[in-house]
């Protein structure tokens, strides 16, 4: 990411829900500035909540270089919670990033011996000027008040883009109903349950719609297709692993095989099928399926799911097994109460004291 805005000539922008100081803060800055320096036009959106531990004054040596930084959605009410969640970097419309990581200092490392496990794409061609273009209004529409209301609206600009036969890019927005990403994984899964085959499901923060769970045993029922669900054994967010636990039991039940990432925090969002990959930033809970703006890529192609069999290969083997019957056994009353209060919290009433209950950022 670094070599390519030191390579820009024309445009860099940079889309983020966590920007941290620190040393890889300084590091993206610094080549921010050089770019501007240069006369590319740099424009950076930051998350007003995620990125709220930076403030104008970090950003002061770029703007006066010529950059611009906008802050989506400043956060005024308890009540206003829609974020932006995506994750995007894009150069002279020729190369972009799609990826799950925030720029922070827990991202810098391989996610085995330091920092946290997470994954992205690197995209060229078509994809990156459609990106340019996403950003663009998200950019121009940064500083509109998101009301309170907006999970009970009816979803709007979410379009699937379409660049060329193996790339399609999913902007999911906030609003009632099924996004464009749960209508295509639903129809994936289904596509995986006629056909057969393993889907993998990896993600940090797994508190999946009735409507997914449904397809899910359902993909496992006919005995054709496996399925299984990666999660993170250390989580960032002590809540959302309890929520998530309160699912184990109905999921193995199923059929559905659970493993828990052993060496550091998982944060990758990878979803795997015989025949297509998603990588990006949305998690398969609420927050993200009905109230962020979030961003993935479905990738096809032989070469790049051969590279996404390898990695979700070594995520499998550096996680744990969880045993149905090991796992009932147990389960005392005390923490399968702690597991469904957990749920109620950021299931049943999220967004409302999500930010309290379990801190404000999680990426």
């Amino acid at each position: 990411m670094l070599s390519s805005i030191g390579l820009a000539t024309r445009t860099v922008n940079l889309e983020m829900y966590i920007f941290s100081r620190g040393t890889l803060g300084e590091d993206f800055r610094e080549a921010l500035v050089h770019a501007a320096e240069r006369g590319v036009k740099v424009r950076v959106l930051l998350d007003a909540l995620g990125s709220g531990g930076v403030d104008e004054g970090f950003w002061r040596t770029l703007t006066r270089a010529g950059g611009e930084v906008r802050w989506f959605h400043r956060f005024h009410s308890a009540l206003a919670l829609v974020r932006d969640h995506r994750k995007l970097l894009t150069c002279d419309g020729r190369v972009a990033f799609v990826f799950g990581w925030n720029i922070s200092a827990e991202y810098d490392g391989d996610g085995v011996e330091t920092g946290w496990r997470d994954c992205g794409v690197v995209l060229e061609g078509e994809a990156g000027r459609v990106l340019d273009r996403l950003f663009d209004e998200q950019f121009e529409g940064a500083e509109r008040r998101q009301p309170w209301s907006a999970r009970l609206r009816r979803r709007s600009g979410q379009q699937i883009a379409e660049c060329g036969d193996r790339v399609q890019l999913l902007p999911v927005t906030p609003g009632r109903g099924t996004s464009n990403l749960t209508e295509s994984i639903l129809s994936d899964l289904d596509m995986a349950m006629r056909r057969g085959g393993e889907v993998v499901l990896v993600t940090p923060y797994f508190l999946p719609t009735p409507i997914l769970r449904r397809a899910m045993r359902r993909t496992v029922s006919g005995g054709r297709a496996e399925l299984t669900v990666i999660l993170p054994e250390l989580n960032d967010v002590g809540l959302a692993r309890l929520a998530s636990q309160r699912l184990y039991t109905g999921l193995l039940g199923a059929g559905i095989r659970i493993r828990e990432y052993q060496p550091k925090v998982l944060h990758a969002k990878v979803l795997l099928f015989p025949h297509a990959v998603y990588v990006g930033s949305s998690n398969l809970d609420p927050r993200s399926l009905h109230l962020n703006f979030e961003l993935m890529v479905r990738l096809t192609g032989e070469r790049v799911l051969e590279q996404a069999r390898a990695d979700v290969a070594d995520l499998k083997a550096r996680s744990r097994v969880v045993d149905r019957l090991g796992w009932r056994r147990s389960r005392g009353w005390v923490q399968r109460l702690r597991e469904q209060w957990a749920y109620w919290v950021l299931y049943r009433m999220d967004p409302w004291v999500t930010s309290r209950a379990a801190g404000p950022v999680r990426g």
